[in-house]
């Protein structure tokens, strides 16, 4: 008898489940967010799989384990893993121009390999960024969407740095479909999704009728609304366009503990930090985000698109995954962390121990800094690329508003260096955190730094 070593899911009694649900309970509130999915897997077995909110906010529908979402950019790690299927049977070469397998594409695009592409560094601009919004209801291919940046400058020569482009993936999927004769989904519920039993993945389709499927919101003026009209092809082809729910990928988490879809090698090479022409390494795997958290080595992904909000956080080697699918806005990530810190501890900053603080002037300017912020005063200390950011961060500055205006006091609690390099293509040289007081209790702040104390990023760390 031969002895599978794929881990069959099991829902266990989570362990202090009180404390996690406080967590959620937490989130939902101070995101104003309609409702989201959790799943927690220790050694890949569910230990705890829970909904919260609502699903269906006009018909009142709960949210539920087994609620469908939108992906978003979670399906890249799918997409990715098609093309390591066609890599492993020798079908593709990571270091194949895409040109051999992609036809009528710009000679400006002749150095371009599928490796290039895997780990977005191939120079070539996104599309979103180029449709104008008086084409945002047309009916797009996938060589439509190419001709969109096909005229496009590159924003560097290939291997040169990271910058994330969805039209990465766009091409990767045009490259499934060259090679296997098949869509990148179909390729998908041939070899993962059906193997492992996924039922409720799927391509979506807003005509098909899709059980348990979660309804997409919005927030205005902290008023919660159905989203506008969403172009059904566009995030949709390879770089986006999955539906899932927590159970499902908590399947596939438990299937990358094993060869049973991709061998070790392949999947060591999705995770590896790729390095750029000039020797600094990119945290940026093939369709995943690489990382470590105090020392915690993390592999994941965040998903967002108008009414979604997504993430797959993968801590290797405490073979622990949390994951958080959201139908609405929120911040998944820093909800993955706060309960992955409730199972793994010393995690989450509020778990560790202030430091003196050795520079209590700038700690000062930073919190005048963030005042300014909320206040929509240029502040000299920001840097230009995270003003602009900032700026489009309608969550991020509502949520720095309140707790400023209810702010007591503001203290700094340690810092370390930052998880990736750059930020927005800055340099980033540290990353500070502080508690800041208010009368709804401590929230905690994680202001990323340039070489000369310059603020390059800012964002929630509790």
């Amino acid at each position: 008898m031969v002895v599978v070593a794929f881990l069959v899911l099991a829902i266990a009694k989570p362990l202090q489940a009180d404390r996690v649900d406080d967590l959620a309970e937490k989130h939902l509130k101070r995101n104003n967010a309609p409702g989201f999915s959790l799943a927690v897997l220790k050694d890949a077995k569910v230990i705890k799989a829970k909904g919260y909110g609502l699903a269906n906010v006009e018909w009142n529908v709960p949210a539920t384990p087994e609620t469908v979402y939108q992906l978003a950019s979670v399906t890249k790690q799918f997409t990715a893993t098609a093309v390591m299927l066609l890599v492993e049977e020798g079908k593709v070469r990571l270091s194949d121009r895409i040109s051999e397998h992609v036809k009528g594409l710009p000679s400006a695009w002749s150095n371009i390999t599928v490796r290039h592409l895997l780990n977005m560094t191939s120079g070539i601009k996104d599309y979103l960024q180029i449709v104008q919004s008086g084409r945002s209801r047309q009916d797009f291919t996938y060589e439509q969407l190419v001709e969109l940046v096909a005229d496009e400058p590159l924003d560097f020569a290939a291997g040169d740095r990271f910058r994330y482009s969805n039209s990465n993936y766009i091409l990767l999927a045009m490259l499934i479909r060259s090679v296997s004769g098949k869509s990148y989904d179909a390729l998908l519920k041939e070899r993962v999704w059906g193997p492992l039993g996924m039922t409720a993945t799927q391509r979506d389709d807003p005509q098909n009728i899709v059980p348990n499927r979660a309804g997409l919101y919005d927030s205005q003026s902290n008023k919660l609304q159905n989203i506008r009209y969403l172009n059904p092809t566009l995030w949709n082809k390879g770089d986006g366009g999955l539906i899932s729910s927590v159970l499902d990928l908590g399947k596939w988490d438990a299937a990358l503990y094993t060869n049973r879809i991709l061998g070790s090698a392949s999947l060591e090479q999705m995770w590896t930090p790729q390095k750029l022409n000039n020797g600094e390494l990119s945290n940026y795997g093939f369709g995943w985000e690489l990382g470590q958290l105090r020392g915690h080595r993390m592999v994941s992904h965040s998903g967002g698109r108008p009414g979604t909000a997504t993430q797959i956080m993968r801590f290797v080697n405490d073979r622990l995954t949390v994951i958080v699918l959201m139908n609405g806005g929120g911040n998944p990530q820093r909800l993955a962390v706060q309960v992955a810190g409730h199972y793994i501890p010393g995690l989450t900053i509020d778990s560790l121990a202030a430091q003196k603080d050795a520079n209590p002037e700038l700690t000062a300017r930073l919190k005048e800094c963030l005042r300014e912020l909320a206040e929509k005063k240029d502040s000299p200390l920001i840097t230009e690329e995270f003003r602009k950011s900032f700026a489009n961060s309608r969550r991020r500055f509502a949520a720095l508003q309140e707790d400023t205006r209810e702010m007591k006091s503001f203290a700094f609690v340690t810092s370390e260096e930052p998880a990736a390099p750059r930020r927005l293509g800055v340099p980033m040289a540290r990353v500070c955190y502080y508690k800041m007081e208010t009368t709804d209790g401590p929230h905690f702040y994680a202001i990323e730094l340039t070489g000369d104390n310059r603020v390059g990023w800012v964002d929630f760390a509790d």
